[in-house]
């Protein structure tokens, strides 16, 4: 008979299940809101107990064993489980007042939701809204937020979703640097490019493939910290058109290039999508996102 010491709990499983999923110590300490040490400390513990390795780690990678695969297995199932009964019980619930928590990244929070905002605060002051900032992509099955704002070509299919725009990008730069005004004469010009975390991005893809590496004096991981490198004059640099209006400073250098057009998508997961509270918010915020279209594609500023 197992000891009352080596029975597994959903803390220890959801260690396992972060570690698995983020490959790396860090990644999962970041993801569960822990620091680092005390995560470490915690699969240590875990894997005496047991008696087992659950992960070969080397300096960059945590990989599971198979034990650690038994594990992840049983942490997913019984979190998909918890979710189920959690948006259950959320589906029942037919107030229209309380939080609704929105998720989207750092430069539509920062450059196009703000007065949006105020308005639904405005009103509808029955509900109240949670902003959680954040350029990875957060899942609405576990309820780290009730609706998303994503610019994206392929949404996720299991989410409840509306195409709300169409958001352009074109290159930008500080007025007392925009001289040149062509592509095929800023191309020798400072610029301004992203590293690993936004390389596989359509701006940072173009970049990569339009820019002299020898050309980048400034990287950023988000498009907020290279909006406010432009701003500082460091260099040329691709941007949201709709951020135009609200950067002073900046011009525009070239019309918003095709290529790298992408859809705006405000996606709810579909056991709540028809929460009260979620769905008002939800309407309210694709409403006005259409009628921001002209912005969204640059054809006004």
């Amino acid at each position: 008979m197992a000891s009352q010491s080596t029975i597994l709990n959903w803390d220890d499983l959801r260690v396992v299940l972060a570690v698995a999923e983020n490959g790396t110590i860090s990644g999962a300490a970041a993801a569960l809101r822990i620091s680092h040490p005390t995560l470490s400390r915690r699969l240590r513990r875990i894997e005496q107990r047991l008696g087992v390795r659950l992960f070969e780690r080397t300096p960059s990678l945590c990989r599971p064993t198979e034990a650690g695969e038994d594990m992840r297995t049983l942490a997913n199932r019984l979190r998909d489980e918890i979710v189920a009964l959690e948006g259950r019980i959320a589906g029942r619930d037919q107030s229209s007042r309380g939080p609704v928590r929105l998720t989207a990244p750092d430069a539509v929070s920062e450059y196009l939701l703000p007065g949006m905002l105020a308005k639904i605060c405005r009103e509808a002051p029955e509900l109240t809204i949670e902003l959680v900032v954040a350029n990875r992509v957060l899942s609405l099955a576990e309820r780290s937020a009730d609706i998303a704002l994503r610019v994206t070509d392929t949404p996720d299919p299991a989410l409840r979703g509306r195409r709300v725009g169409t958001v352009a990008m074109a290159v930008y730069a500080e007025k007392s640097l925009a001289i040149a005004r062509s592509l095929a004469q800023v191309a020798d010009q400072p610029w301004i490019g992203y590293d690993a975390a936004l390389a596989c991005s359509k701006p940072g893809a173009w970049v990569a493939a339009n820019v002299p590496g020898g050309r980048i004096r400034f990287r950023a991981n988000t498009l907020l910290g290279a909006a406010q490198a432009i701003r500082s004059g460091i260099g040329f640099g691709i941007l949201p058109c709709f951020v135009e209006s609200s950067i002073p400073g900046i011009i525009r250098v070239e019309p918003p290039i095709p290529s790298l057009e992408s859809g705006l998508w405000l996606l709810v997961h579909p056991d709540i999508a028809r929460v009260p509270r979620v769905r008002a918010a939800s309407d309210a915020l694709a409403r006005m996102l259409k009628a921001a279209a002209p912005v969204l594609s640059g054809s006004v500023s």
